[in-house]
């Protein structure tokens, strides 16, 4: 009895170890599951605030799809290109192309002229890289020894859910903080993008508040000028 026991046991332990080491190691790769075809569709609301023109809120929608790859040293650089409309509008208007490389260590998008190395791989809950590492952007951190400015972005809620009660759910996904700086004083300056597996991006948001630091207003966080943005993913999927 005791024997048979032992091999059930020993069939167990062997069992579970193979099944752990089975199990590929997740590196981030699986959030930006990109290739010719697919597409993004985002509803965007936009406010800007100034002092000469007060508030203005506009409503438009985003359209992204890859349209070619271009090999290069073994990796892939994917074409993007972005149509604009208005929130209603049936017709589509060109915008503009980007460009996407993702290779085993990082996702590069190019903005116009400028590179930004979007995640880093392996991503990990709090890993933090420059993401204006390939372009001349600086920032304000301070990289190295701290004698060169640059745009620190962070890995935070990896592997989590994230929702916006009644407009979106995604059980896993992970948030790169791009710049996190509150001064209730001066400014508020946040980007945010999140990106669900198996999706790519569903969401970001880009807040930069410039406060009122004369007079009485002081402290009070009285807006002068600004801009919030807020992009969210509603439909995706292969061109047909």
């Amino acid at each position: 009895m005791l024997r048979a026991f032992g091999f059930i046991l020993l069939f167990f332990l062997l069992f579970c170890c193979q099944s752990q080491e089975a199990l590929p190691k997740r590196t981030g790769q699986e959030y930006v599951p990109v290739r010719v075809g697919a597409y993004w569709e985002y509803a965007v609301t936009e406010t800007v605030i100034s002092q000469v023109g007060g508030q203005t809120n506009t409503f438009t929608e985003l359209r992204v799809e890859v349209t070619d790859s271009i090999a290069s040293g073994g990796d892939l650089t994917y074409v993007l290109h972005r149509w604009t409309r208005n929130q209603g509008s049936s017709n589509w208007n060109a915008a503009e192309s980007w460009s996407l490389r993702v290779d085993a260590t990082q996702v590069v998008q190019q903005e116009g002229n400028l590179p930004y190395v979007k995640l880093l791989f392996p991503l990990t809950e709090g890993r933090s890289w420059n993401g204006n590492a390939l372009n001349n952007l600086g920032g304000t951190d301070a990289c190295g020894d701290g004698s060169f400015a640059c745009d620190m972005y962070v890995v935070s809620g990896w592997q989590k859910p994230f929702e916006i009660p009644g407009v979106l759910s995604y059980s896993d996904t992970v948030t790169i903080v791009e710049n996190d700086e509150d001064d209730p004083i001066v400014l508020k300056d946040i980007r945010k993008t999140v990106y669900a597996k198996a999706i790519g991006c569903v969401y970001r948001e880009e807040t930069h508040l410039e406060y009122c630091t004369v007079g009485s207003c002081i402290g009070q966080q009285v807006v002068e000028n600004g801009r919030i943005v807020r992009q969210t993913l509603t439909a995706h999927g292969l061109v047909q």
